[in-house]
This record gives C-alpha cells, structure tokens and sequence, in this order.
C-alpha cells in the first residue's frame, strides 16, 4: 500500500513540480527578492533550475542555523536574524550533512532536501495509517493525495522544515490514540522544537488523556513535555543573546506580535494586499473542516488539533504565511478524505489544489514572495 498510495503519488507530484519550475524558467524573476545575488543568476544553491526551485526565502535562514548556528544581528524585535526559527530541522540538516560528502552551500541545501522529502514520505505514511483507521483505505489514499496537492503542498518537499513537523505532529497524536502516551508527549518535545506552534500538541494530548479510559494522571503528565520542549529553546535562546524573551522579540521583526483573533483577521499588519483572501480562505477552511471533525467521535481529538493550529496565525496580528501554515494542519486534509466518497467533492479539491499549487510553485520558482 505504501507504493500506491504514498510513494507514487508523490512521485507524479513531484514530477509535475519540476515541470512547473522548467517552465518558469522562461520568466523573469523577481527583484525584490531579498538574496540579490540568487536572483540575478537565476538560482539560489543549485545551478539545477527544478531542483533550485525549492529553496526559496527562509531556506536561507534555515541552512543559515544549520552551518553557523544562532547569530544576533542587532536589536531582535527590529532586526531580522536566524534567531527567529527553531532548531530541530537545522539541527536534524547538521546531522546528515555530517556523514553526507560535499562541501559548500549546495551540499547543505541537497541536505536540507534529504531531510524533508524523507520526513514528508514516512509521515504521509502515517497520515494513511490513521486516516484508514479513522475512516477507510479510500479515504486514507484521498486524504494523503489533497496534502501532495495543497495549493502550498510543495513546501513539504522544500528546504522547510514543515514535512518533519507534519510527520511529528501525526506520529505523536497516532501514538496518543493507540494508548502510547510517553511516546506522544516525547514526539510532542520534539515538535515543539520544530515549529512555534509545535508546543500547542499537548492540547489535543490532553483531550486524549482524558478521553481514554484508565488511569489518567500520566497521560495526563505526558501531554506537558511539548511545553517542557519549548521551555528547553526559550532557555537555549536566553542563554546565547541574554534577552530571556528572546525566543517572542525576535518575532517581531517579521510583524508578528500578540494581538486579539479580530484583528488579526480583520485588520492584519503588513498583508499582502494580493494574498489576503487566500490567507483568510485557508483559516476559513481549516476552521471548518476541524469542526466538521468535532462532531465524530473518532476524530474529535483531530477536530480539536486542527483547531488549535490556527491559534499561532490568530494571535499574531498577520495572516502572513498563512496558507504555508495551513499545510501541515493535517486533520483538515483527513476531513476532506472522508468527504471526497462524493464524487463531485473529489473532483473540486482535486481540480482546485491542482491549479493553485501550479500557480503558486511558478512564481515561489521565479522568486516571488507568495507566503
């Protein structure tokens, strides 16, 4: 099942990517991106065009971690600098680029793209598992398509870290629902190093914990190590800049900063005026799917998770990245799975992921900013 519902839909992808990227190679890129140099050559770490295409924007940062470590520019609230992004992915890059020959920004790139597309095929693997359990096979190799196909799907095979926090996110909630809570919460430590919303798993840890039947006071316990995580790089971070809230100042240098849910949405700072609706359209559909999730009994706590995701982008005060976000929140692409038994369903998500993503991976390929 592996093959056929997980590996080679992400081989046609992945296939479809390359020849979206070729044909952008016709374009003229962007000059406003912010690598001068990658742009006007026409490529930012392989001279290879559909390979270069994804390792775009913050790739840059991440492999910035990954080769020198965390580095303070100036002021963090103003001042943009690799401070900002959490560890595990550059971390886990670090690690293969040890025992992988190469030398130079290439090799750390092929590295980070090792990482990503390995972590991406072991967690759709996972997402299957569950949703077949949750629903049926059909509806498991649905669910794993629509993530391959997500208007921002093409980020899970990019020098990003949001393939390993797909994978963590659905190995923990898989072992919470199997009974395995040590695990969950220890995979839960781990995500929350990955990402800042990461942290927020031990929600649906907890419902979990509470829901199951038995002793509840460990699981319980359990659902806590997502917030002794990110405690353990919120110490990191104050002992190498001395600012002990270094790990929320160095946000603001990218608009990001705690504001009420309303304001977020309705009066966001620093919105790209061209990708609001499709910020607002991904929170709208993740919101919900995840309630429509809510009310079964077999996926409540998925519901919960789904929802719980969007808090980040809510109390930020921008949608900024938004749709990128949106696709790791995989409860939302299981609840489409389930939906998409009507065929007319199915056909709508496929056509609509479909041209969005082609859309989108064109111009991210040309170096425009698309969230």
């Amino acid at each position: 099942m592996f093959l056929r519902a997980v590996f080679l839909p992400f081989v046609w992808t992945r296939l479809l990517l390359a020849g979206v990227a070729w044909f952008g190679d016709q374009m003229s890129v962007s000059w406003t991106y912010p690598v001068a140099e990658a742009a006007r050559r026409g490529w930012a770490f392989v001279p290879v065009a559909w390979l270069d295409a994804f390792g775009r924007w913050d790739a840059h940062w991440y492999l910035d971690v990954a080769a020198r470590g965390y580095t303070v520019r100036g002021p963090l609230a103003s001042v943009q600098s690799n401070v900002a992004f959490f560890p595990l992915y550059p971390w886990t890059i670090r690690a293969l680029h040890a025992v992988v020959p190469g030398r130079g920004e290439g090799s750390w790139y092929l590295a980070a793209l090792l990482v990503s597309n390995g972590a991406l095929l072991l967690g759709l693997w996972l997402l299957w598992r569950i949703a077949r359990d949750v629903a049926d096979e059909q509806a498991a190799t649905r669910t794993v398509l629509y993530a391959l196909l997500f208007p921002f799907g093409f980020v899970l095979s990019s020098a990003y870290p949001e393939a390993l926090f797909l994978l963590l996110s659905v190995a923990s909630l898989g072992a919470a629902l199997k009974g395995r809570p040590w695990l969950a919460g220890t995979l839960g430590l781990l995500l929350a190093l990955t990402r800042p919303g990461g942290v927020l798993v031990g929600v649906p840890l907890a419902w979990i914990a509470l829901e199951r039947g038995g002793p509840r006071l460990p699981a319980l316990a359990a659902s806590a190590l997502p917030g002794l995580g990110l405690a353990l790089h919120a110490g990191g971070l104050w002992y190498g800049t001395g600012d002990p809230l270094a790990l929320f100042h160095a946000q603001g240098a990218w608009g990001r900063a705690l504001a009420v849910p309303w304001q977020t949405l309705f009066h966001p700072r620093d919105l790209h005026p061209r990708l609001g609706p499709l910020e607002a359209a991904t929170l709208a559909l993740v919101a919900g799917l995840g309630a429509w999730l809510l009310g079964r009994r077999e996926t409540r706590a998925l519901g919960v998770w789904a929802l719980v995701s969007l808090a980040p982008v809510l109390l930020s005060g921008t949608l900024l990245s938004s749709v990128r976000f949106g696709a790791v929140i995989f409860p939302a692409f299981l609840a489409l799975g389930i939906l998409g038994r009507r065929p007319a369903v199915d056909r709508a998500v496929v056509v609509a992921f479909s041209f969005g993503q082609a859309v989108l991976f064109l111009f991210w390929s040309r170096f425009f900013w698309v969230g």
